[in-house]
């Protein structure tokens, strides 16, 4: 059962690796980390989106109508990135990626530092996988929300939710891609299933991981970065081995936002308007909160560009703008699947606006944003870090960090104005959901840590090696 697990998830790298090599012009820049990175994101949002359009064309799901024609894809794309070189270097990267993990870097020239922080991080993950794989699904929404659906998708192979009545106008990235681990093993093992969630932890931490090699930092002062993002408080260290979908939705932000932040700069890698589009589509995909993410991002974007007006305003601003219709393209199955189903879109969560709930949104926001158990010293460290970037933040594209984290946390704060919750009620809402919406954001609020801790000539020097 275990070698059909690794299969499974195989092929959702396999699919987003045949994705992304054809999407990449022949001269990206994209390191072997961040494209064996992004492929797992690409391949879970291929594979759902498929699964969706199965549903819509009543085909049953079987492994040979889910998985065969990624399959079929995958062979003349393999032979493309071979001639293109890049099969054969991320080849060697995953294979310099495991001996340098078995031996802690002691063969690859790594420092004590180095090689002890590569040691924390191993065991970090370590315990996530074995945490994740040894117990059930457990918690209300992993469940409910995702649990659930995922065994009423696979039993009935299909999305068919004439059984099941739970938020079912949610996005089901996360619940299809249950199910379809679930027919790699050919049964619902919810254990073994939580595997996916680790390894959405680990493209995090190795995503955020190559964006500061790509903003200045070396390799030891990048891998301290990391672990001190993982292991502040518990709530990332928590996702690990929960069933949520707040992970997924963390990873598309972290892509989305720090790509974007690359193209701002001038230093993201050729055909990352495309990944970015994707991303915002998994963003939707994921949770219904990724759609106002996405706008945020793009906005805080936009309003960057207009502040600094850099040369070719207008073409950067046409740029950022089908990067958004792009995302906003592949929202459109799901769309047409709720109307073709009738399913109500849900306002359960949404009521009027209440000015008392925002005064006191606001004040539990700030609260949770210092309460350590949760994020430890993560988010004062964020916000001196934007001190230290000084007049900087205004005159460069680091705004755009200072805005998306800005308008995220005013966004936070509105959402609970809107929440319909009695006054008794209301602050035990905000502490059982706000760690999970910070959560959205930290990693990509995170990248100001580039601000004191990068070294200068550094930046975008995509010739060094990054591991």
């Amino acid at each position: 059962m275990l070698l059909w697990l690794i299969m499974g998830l195989g092929s959702i790298e396999v699919a987003g690796y045949a994705l992304l090599a054809l999407m990449l012009p022949r001269r990206s820049q994209f390191q072997p980390l961040e494209r064996l990175s992004i492929a797992f994101g690409l391949g879970g949002l291929g594979i759902t989106l498929w699964m969706l359009l199965l549903s819509l064309w009543h085909i049953p799901y079987s492994l040979l109508n889910i998985a065969g024609p990624w399959m079929a894809l995958a062979v003349p794309v393999t032979l493309l990135s071979w001639k293109r070189g890049w099969l054969r270097e991320d080849c060697r990267t995953i294979l310099a990626v495991v001996y340098t993990l078995v031996t802690l870097g002691r063969k690859s020239n790594f420092s004590t530092i180095e090689s002890g922080l590569l040691l924390l991080l191993i065991i970090t993950f370590g315990f996530g996988l074995l945490r994740a794989t040894l117990y059930p699904v457990w918690a209300w929404d992993a469940i409910s929300t995702w649990g659930l659906k995922a065994k009423a998708f696979y039993l009935a192979q299909g999305m068919d939710f004439s059984r099941i009545d739970i938020h079912n106008y949610y996005p089901n990235l996360v619940p299809l891609l249950m199910a379809y681990i679930y027919m790699w093993l050919g049964s619902v093992v919810d254990y073994l299933v939580k595997a996916l969630f680790p390894l959405w932890g680990g493209g995090i931490i190795l995503l955020y991981f190559c964006f500061l090699r790509r903003l200045g930092l070396t390799r030891a002062w990048a891998l301290g970065a990391s672990a001190f993002l993982i292991l502040n408080g518990a709530t990332f260290l928590t996702h690990l081995f929960i069933a949520y979908a707040d992970l997924p939705l963390t990873y598309y932000q972290l892509v989305a936002a720090g790509l974007l932040y690359l193209w701002l700069l001038d230093a993201a890698p050729a055909g990352s308007g495309v990944i970015i589009a994707c991303m915002c589509g998994g963003m939707a995909w994921s949770k219904y909160e990724g759609w106002p993410l996405v706008l945020i991002t793009f906005l805080a974007a936009g309003l960057t560009l207009l502040w600094l007006r850099p040369p070719q305003l207008f073409k950067r601003l046409l740029s950022l703008i089908l990067m958004g219709i792009g995302g906003w393209f592949l929202t459109i199955p799901w769309r047409f699947f709720t109307k073709f189903q009738s399913l109500e879109v849900g306002g359960d969560h949404i009521g009027g606006f209440y000015l008392h709930q925002f005064v006191q949104g606001i004040w539990l926001v700030l609260k949770a944003l210092v309460w350590i158990p949760s994020f430890g010293l993560l988010w004062p460290v964020i916000f001196l870090s934007f001190i230290l970037a000084g007049s900087s933040l205004i005159s460069t594209p680091r705004i755009f960090l200072g805005l998306f984290c800005a308008g995220n946390l005013a966004a936070l704060a509105l959402a609970y104005a809107l929440v319909p919750a009695s006054p008794a009620e209301f602050p035990l809402y905000v502490r059982a959901t706000v760690d999970r919406l910070l959560l959205h954001v930290a990693p990509a609020c995170a990248l100001i840590l580039s601000v004191p801790l990068a070294s200068p000539g550094l930046l975008a020097n995509t010739e060094r090696d990054f591991i």
